[in-house]
């Protein structure tokens, strides 16, 4: 009896021990990579992107990679919600969003904006804060569509993965979603939001032109109202006031002769808020360090200091008047007020919060080379 009363007492142990009663094994689940985000009156469209696990493991032979499959989903619905239900209809599998690395918002659901999608993305417990956040006025299908190099999956182009781009080429800097929110509803904050499209001509494969994602400048939005967008060449003046700056190049001219060309990093500012109770006035303060990585006829250290500091003045002025048809604060100058001396932000009206291009003063740059690479420079 003892010996039987011992089994029964393992066996009921045994039973309620927790295991893998109700796992799934990974090819009967759709895992969300990519969701876009539009609007066609009156519905709201969601596309859901899917991947091969195939073709995001690591494989020993890569030249023996088929081309990576991928399938896009489209649902439609009066909130964004039920648009993400109506791709249950012909899912044939459960559907997880929890890996989503990329959100992809449309020009149409900008306009739209708020809408539901805060609401309804920020609500859904199974998607996280930690996507990365994009706009475009391509359509969304072309974006995820759109190949990496090598036969890889979508996930190794800058739409999943932009911070290994960014680190070579800093421009606009990426968002993830939870940076993205805080900007949204910070008060006098500015959300620059980076606009992907795609270039089918400065690559090929085979002899045949093959489409790239490109950055492609960014949509503004403050007040939570989309303001409008601005191009690559119109922010070029936004990486030197952006302190993640970590490479950047700057083509280096005086009186239309080229001197050199500097690569910059890790840009210090500071913002000096004047006459902050009336209409309030700015003065920039940039400090960078880079090193050159070309130069021609011998240019002498100070004077190529000289030119690419005032280069640096220009595109950061220019950046800022670009921004005031649409009443966009591309620079965050009111948003430093609001830091620095909330009580008259709070006061002010917003006549006179309203920038104008002499509430921009004075920009002072001070630019360090701390090397010349392989070569030295003329002193």
């Amino acid at each position: 009896m003892k010996r039987i009363g011992i089994l029964v007492s393992l066996f009921v142990a045994m039973w309620s021990i927790s295991g893998c009663w109700d796992a799934q094994n990974v090819e009967k689940i759709n895992y969300i990579t990519s969701i876009g985000l539009d609007y066609e009156k009156p519905n709201y469209i969601v596309y859901a992107q899917l991947m091969e696990f195939s073709t995001i493991a690591k494989q020993e032979s890569p030249q023996g990679r088929n081309k990576a499959a991928t399938w896009i989903g489209k649902g439609k619905g009066e909130s964004l919600n039920l648009a993400m239900n109506d791709l249950y209809n012909t899912a044939q599998k459960r559907i997880i969003w929890s890996h989503v690395t990329t959100i992809i918002i449309g020009e149409r659901a900008l306009k739209q904006w708020p809408g539901g999608y805060v609401d309804a993305i920020t609500r859904f417990r199974e998607i996280r804060f930690t996507p990365w956040v994009f706009a475009t006025k391509k359509p969304i299908t072309e974006i995820m569509n759109a190949p990496a190099f090598f036969n890889l999956s979508p996930r190794e182009t800058i739409a999943h993965s932009p911070a290994a781009n960014y680190k070579q080429h800093s421009w606009i800097l990426p968002l993830q979603y939870m940076t993205f929110l805080g900007d949204y509803y910070e008060p006098a904050r500015t959300v620059l939001l980076p606009i992907l499209s795609t270039n089918p001509n400065q690559w090929e494969k085979n002899g045949k032109p093959e489409q790239k994602l490109e950055w492609d400048g960014a949509f503004i939005l403050s007040g939570k109202k989309m303001k409008g967008s601005l191009n690559q060449e119109d922010l070029k003046g936004l990486r030197w006031v952006t302190g993640q700056t970590l490479r950047s190049p700057l083509k280096v001219e005086e009186d239309g002769k080229l001197l050199g060309v500097v690569s910059l990093e890790d840009p210090l500012v500071h913002i000096d808020v004047k006459n902050p109770s009336s209409h309030p006035k700015y003065d920039l303060q940039i400090s960078l360090q880079g090193n050159v990585v070309e130069l021609f006829a011998n240019t002498p250290e100070k004077q190529l200091l000289a030119a690419a500091e005032k280069i640096i003045q220009n595109e950061v002025r220019a950046t800022y008047e670009k921004g005031l048809p649409l009443h966009a604060d591309v620079l965050q100058l009111k948003y430093a007020l609001y830091l620095q001396h909330y009580k008259d932000w709070k006061n002010l009206s917003e006549e006179q919060l309203d920038l104008d291009k002499e509430s921009l003063e004075q920009i002072d740059v001070q630019l360090q080379l701390l090397h010349s690479g392989m070569l030295k420079e003329k002193k």
